[in-house]
């Protein structure tokens, strides 16, 4: 099974290169045993995606998916008991976590 994803696959210059993501196909991740699934809904794109883009903010790897400030719906849990329920509207914010080199 697969799910439409805007992928980027490399540092561009926004003023040379007008459509720095490509839509593909995307294999739909399995929920590890304390993570959820989301259905996305609705996701926005901000001025961070762009830094990622022109590789001011480099992403940790390619391709990736940008994107964050998602809501959409729970659509599978993994194995561990969590208080997310299939069917919950949820909003996931940014940042997840971080590098885990500094303080922050």
């Amino acid at each position: 099974m697969a799910m439409k994803a805007m992928v980027l696959r490399k540092i561009c210059n926004l003023e040379e290169t007008r459509n720095p993501l490509e839509m593909v196909d995307w294999p739909i991740p399995s929920p590890r045993e304390n993570e959820i699934l989301v259905k996305i809904s609705a996701c926005g794109v901000c001025h961070t995606e762009l830094d990622e883009i022109e590789g001011r903010t480099p992403p940790p790897k390619f391709p990736i998916i940008l994107g964050h400030q998602v809501v959409g719906r729970v659509e599978k849990t993994g194995g561990k008991k969590n208080k997310f329920r299939v069917g919950d509207r949820v909003g996931i914010a940014w940042i997840y976590s971080a590098c885990g080199k500094c303080k922050f």
